[in-house]
């Protein structure tokens, strides 16, 4: 079936356009006019468009003016590709893979393209032999006929997607992509509710409905607190202590959720107290951030793995759920230092990484904020969502550049003190994110290389 398709007509969500320097592409009714001059190359990357092993893409074009020059096709994204280009020039088709230990190309086969009339390239990929993360093969159409073949391509096996014009004029008339839908939801709204560190039970619950009734009015569908967000961070005063009241506080927490008109998940933070291994039923407390549903019942309880506050006992389990059939993990504020609670899940699918944290209060200038927040997705190539007691809140994408999709009003450029950070507040930060954006290429690619260590 088709997932998704362009006719070039007009700039579409999830793709990426040349700029001026780059090349000329003309938006019309007939539609996208690429010229690229003699080696010249224009490039339009399709980085939202999420394929899978089992896809296929397709591109319709007409050849304009092509003495000499190419067209290509690929699947690309996380630094490797798996594309096809109509070499005119040399008068063939070609397979090209970013394995640089296989000659190159992978494939090739003689070509023969009219140079009237509108063609149909399209790419065939299927997955192969491995294990979890399987090699793929490749077939190749032109205008309805099978050019040609390859197998046993050590490509990642979701990418998004490139088209390419070198040295001709060409009309690029439609781009179509097929396959089974994932399941996963092309979006999902989601915020964080800042609330300051404070040791006030009552005070605390009050925020969070606030918090909730505020997120609720934005269309937020999964809402982020700090870490022990319910009782504050204070490990040794009364207030984590005492479990009744706590308990007391998250039933009339759950009951607020349920009554509310829609209303979000919930993830808030407060001391829980189970048995532990090894502990011969004694009552541990735990630092956790439990995950509600709008009719308030509890989905998850995510106990903080390595935990710095005294009298907080380890966690044992990694952290994963679902909202709107979207994969989400979660990890706790110093769990932040250890990149496996976030890049095993990632491995596995989790393309949302939230972090409720109780850090400290955030400092310095907003450059220095924003230099920081950008890096926190460059290893993992998933949405992160930073929901801090002590300000510094943060929505960051998947993408290298204009990747800070929302901040707490402290951190924002029109805040009172900029060039500095402001004065931390009670605020909701949101955005609705494209989680088809996020292809976790860094996770994945590692645990391709260590599959076969990682099954012994």
């Amino acid at each position: 079936m088709i997932l998704s398709s362009m006719n070039f007509r007009g700039r579409a969500g999830g793709w990426r356009w040349p700029g001026p320097k780059e090349g000329a592409v003309e938006l019309s009714r007939a539609g996208g006019l690429v010229t690229a001059g003699r080696g010249k190359h224009v490039r339009i990357d399709g980085p939202g468009v999420h394929t899978r092993n089992g896809d296929s893409i397709e591109l319709r074009f007409d050849l304009l003016q092509a003495a000499g020059g190419a067209v290509g096709l690929a699947f690309a994204g996380g630094m490797e590709h798996l594309k096809v280009t109509l070499d005119l020039k040399r008068r063939r088709v070609a397979i090209f893979t970013s394995e640089w230990n296989r000659p190159q190309p992978a494939a090739a086969a003689p070509l023969t393209l009219e140079r009237k009339g509108t063609h149909t390239l399209r790419i065939d990929k299927t997955a192969d032999a491995g294990g979890l993360v399987r090699t793929a093969n490749a077939r190749v159409r032109l205008d309805g006929r099978t050019a040609l073949e390859a197998a046993g391509l050590n490509v990642l096996p979701e990418m998004g997607v490139r088209v390419t014009v070198s040295s001709a004029r060409v009309l690029l008339r439609r781009f179509v992509h097929r396959g089974e839908p994932s399941g996963l939801p092309e979006s999902l709204h989601v915020g964080g509710w800042q609330m300051l560190n404070r040791p006030d039970l009552p005070g605390n619950l009050e925020s969070i409905r606030r918090g909730l009734r505020a997120a609720a009015d934005a269309g937020v569908r999964l809402l982020v607190t700090p870490e022990t967000s319910l009782t504050g961070l204070f490990p040794t005063r009364p207030v984590t202590h005492r479990s009744r009241r706590v308990a007391q506080a998250e039933a009339q927490l759950r009951r607020f959720i349920r009554l509310l008109k829609h209303a979000p998940y919930l993830v808030a933070g407060l001391p829980v107290w189970q048995a532990a291994p090894g502990r011969r039923g004694k009552q541990t407390r735990y630092n956790v951030s439990r995950v509600y549903d709008p009719d308030g019942d509890v989905v998850l309880t995510g106990a903080k793995i390595h935990s710095c506050e005294s009298d907080f006992w380890h966690g044992y389990r990694l952290h994963e759920f679902e909202v709107d059939a979207a994969p989400v993990c979660m990890h706790i504020c110093h769990d932040g230092r250890y990149p496996e609670v976030w890049t095993l899940p990632i491995m596995f699918g989790a393309r949302l990484v939230i972090h409720p944290c109780n850090g400290g209060k955030v400092s310095g200038t907003v450059d220095a904020f924003e230099s920081g927040a950008k890096r926190q997705t460059a290893t993992m190539h998933a949405f992160y969502l930073r929901v801090n007691g002590g300000g510094g809140s943060c929505l960051v994408g998947p993408a290298k550049r204009g990747n800070l999709l929302a901040v707490s009003e402290e951190c924002r450029r029109d805040n009172a003190a900029f060039p500095q950070v402001g004065r931390p507040a009670e605020c909701l930060l949101h955005a609705e994110i494209r989680l088809t954006d996020a292809f976790g290429y860094w996770p994945v690619r590692s645990f391709r290389a260590s599959e076969a260590a990682a099954a012994a």
